[in-house]
């Protein structure tokens, strides 16, 4: 006991003791229900530094969803919701609210078949930020991501509580796979690697630097990082030919988008950490742009884009910016056009 008491003293008059208070993280995951939600909720369920987890989605199998989870010991208290009526309950007092609703991604669909069916979520979503928690940060996984964030984001400046320093389009998959590949293509270890991706998120957008690949020791040709490249742009494509056309990418989607919000809540408890995010930047001219992030307490501290580029990912950079900026504005034009026509819910 006299032990205790003199360790107790101590840090009372450590000049570092404020380091051992972790403030608590609150997630809130929105479109739970769906492959993608399912698995995100159970990685979230196992990570140490996520306190309250909230569940919601329109179907109400959710509640058996966190009922299930919450018969795993350990880690964060989850709760479930449901209906429209309890979406503001499960976004409300989050730091972090993650959507991943969505209508899942088959070969036929159009860009502008997504941004119409994923539309109406985006703005309840929305709608409900803005009224019951606005100053969250917001992380947007639901594709188009493109077109969605540029959507989203109208919406949100709409209902008068746009900060661009806080909304995110989850890229993080795209990071994710350029280091797996390249990780099997060196024989290393992908884990201890890093290659940051610039540009979109779509087939023709997504442009990975591996000529910035980390450790420096490391080195891809300019041969292998076409080819790599090739490999990052169709991976999604390649699961909805290997799920015969009846799903697109579910577990890797919810591995990428944990591991963002794993250093998101770092982020929160007050250390800067950076992540690929889809976010303003006018660095390019897009208004938009994916790219590697820092991030603290506030959301995005700075954009990282200052990168030596091989005049491969220069040329692909270079396609890229003009359907980027297309995306763009295709997706604040579709907000303007809900915002007209009173569409879906106000």
């Amino acid at each position: 006991m006299f032990a205790q008491k003199c360790i107790f003293r101590l840090l009372e008059h450590c000049p570092c003791r404020h380091v051992l208070r972790v403030r608590n993280v609150h997630v809130s995951v929105i479109g739970a229900g769906n492959d993608v939600g399912l698995n995100l909720g159970l990685l979230l369920k196992t990570n140490q530094k996520v306190t309250r987890l909230h569940l919601y989605d329109e179907d109400d199998k959710i509640y058996g969803v966190g009922c299930e989870l919450n018969n795993i010991p350990g880690g964060p208290v989850v709760e479930s919701f449901s209906g429209d009526r309890q979406l503001a309950l499960g976004l409300r007092d989050a730091d972090l609210v993650a959507l991943v609703a969505r209508t899942p991604r088959k070969l036929a669909t159009t860009p502008h078949q997504m941004i119409i069916e994923n539309a109406p979520a985006i703005q309840k979503v929305c709608r409900s930020i803005a009224n019951h928690n606005p100053e969250a940060l917001f992380a947007i996984s639901t594709d188009p991501i493109n077109c969605i964030v540029p959507f989203a984001s109208a919406l949100l400046s709409t209902y008068n509580c746009y900060n661009p320093f806080k909304v995110f389009g989850i890229t993080h998959i795209d990071t994710a796979r350029s280091r797996a590949f390249a990780g099997k293509m060196l024989d290393v270890d992908p884990e201890t690697i890093r290659v940051p991706v610039v540009g979109g998120h779509s087939d023709k957008t997504i442009v990975p630097l591996f000529s910035n690949l980390e450790p420096s020791c490391y080195c891809i040709s300019s041969e292998q990082a076409d080819m790599l490249t090739r490999f990052v742009r169709t991976a999604d494509r390649d699961v909805i030919l290997n799920k015969r056309g009846t799903e697109s990418a579910t577990l890797a989607m919810a591995w990428s988008i944990h591991e963002f919000i794993d250093s998101i809540a770092d982020a929160i408890n007050g250390k800067e950490v950076i992540v690929n995010t889809y976010s303003p930047n006018l660095t390019f001219g897009t208004r938009y742009f994916s790219g590697p992030v820092k991030v603290g307490a506030g959301g995005i501290v700075e954009s990282l884009c200052d990168y030596r580029m091989s005049e491969l990912e220069r040329q692909l950079l270079r396609e890229a910016l003009p359907l980027i900026h297309e995306d763009v504005s295709k997706g604040e034009e579709y907000a303007g056009v809900v915002k007209t026509l009173g569409r879906y819910y106000t």
